[in-house]
């Protein structure tokens, strides 16, 4: 049936890039009688408008189908892969080698909605939810990122990271941060995973809002998401759920660079 669009739809355009990176069915398997593009559509509409699964528009497909979907490419990590593409595709269009060289670390703790399952207090920010740790490249697109409770130090989080990351950027050399990463990180950094870890400090003499080289990249990156309402507060019983709408996210903002029509 065809349907009016909705704001949060892929045009066919993007919907058409994508297609290659969805997997087929399984086979020996029923075949798949769903059409992969309002599957891909209705996951969309609950990361920009934040509704829960029960609550999609009757002229998508059945919430049972939608979601089981969106959790079986959870699983598989598949969100992460076709972000990990996409980000290549990006930088290439843009001139620039699609493995990244240099990029940016930094957090985001968010308090959770009630049914949400672990979390923890950021002593910094006084806030009980989970804390996001992103890294991003020098274009502020999402490289990697690692949900975990409100609690974990920033430095904490970041080697769980970089120790995961290192294994998927090759070329990764150099990584910008803010003060709250200084200390024994710099020198694990440069030992574990090779990398340089600079920290971009600020002027002690300016009092107020300071735009501080290449930190506002990792901000901007951080306010992209909260565009999304699904995002604006962690509202997932598992991390790693919370992990692949971020990826989701990322895969939507890309595609719509890449074909803005």
């Amino acid at each position: 049936m065809k349907r009016k669009a909705y704001s949060s739809d892929l045009t066919l355009k993007q919907l058409t890039r994508l297609e290659p990176l969805i997997p087929d069915a399984s086979p020996g398997g029923a075949p798949r009688t769903v059409n992969m593009f309002d599957i891909i559509n209705a996951i969309l509409y609950v990361l920009r408008n934040g509704c829960v699964w029960r609550d999609l528009p009757h002229d998508f497909p059945k919430w049972q189908t939608v979601y089981s979907y969106f959790r079986r490419f959870q699983k598989d990590e598949l969100w992460a892969a076709i972000n990990r593409k996409l980000v290549r595709q990006a930088r290439k269009a843009l001139g620039r080698d699609p493995e990244p060289s240099a990029a940016i670390m930094d957090s985001q703790t968010l308090r959770c909605s009630p049914q949400a399952g672990i979390r923890g207090v950021d002593a910094g920010k006084k806030t009980n939810g989970r804390k996001r740790h992103v890294l991003v490249d020098s274009l502020g697109l999402m490289l990697f990122v690692l949900v975990t409770h409100g609690a974990i130090q920033d430095r904490d989080g970041a080697k769980l990271v970089f120790d995961k990351a290192r294994l998927r950027f090759p070329r990764l050399k150099l990584v910008w941060a803010d003060g709250g990463y200084r200390g024994l990180l710099v020198e694990w950094t440069m030992r574990v995973c090779k990398w340089v870890l600079e920290i971009v400090k600020r002027c002690d003499d300016v009092k107020g809002f300071e735009v501080l080289p290449k930190r506002w990249i990792v901000e901007r990156s951080l306010a992209w998401l909260t565009r999304c309402r699904r995002l604006v507060r962690d509202f997932e019983g598992l991390p790693e759920v919370t992990e692949s709408w971020v990826y989701l996210a990322n895969i939507r903002l890309i595609l719509r660079r890449l074909d803005p029509s």
